[in-house]
């Protein structure tokens, strides 16, 4: 299973260790997401995955490239 895209929002910029499709462990580094994940699911090999951060652009703001 995999999560949809606004579940993440608030993971982006961090690193994501998944259980069975769902968050385990949060953290700056992948190393530090996979601990956190271990540390709750001993016995499960997290996945661990990269959100990366979005820009979101406003339609008055005049840096929009795509404007």
């Amino acid at each position: 299973m995999k999560p949809k895209q606004a579940d993440l929002m608030p993971y982006a910029g961090r690193w994501m260790a998944l259980v069975r499709g769902r968050v385990a462990g949060v953290g700056w580094t992948a190393e530090e997401a996979r601990r956190a994940a271990k540390r709750s699911r001993p016995k499960e090999e997290p996945r661990v995955i990269f959100v990366p951060a979005v820009e979101v652009f406003d339609d008055a703001d005049d840096n929009n490239p795509l404007a």
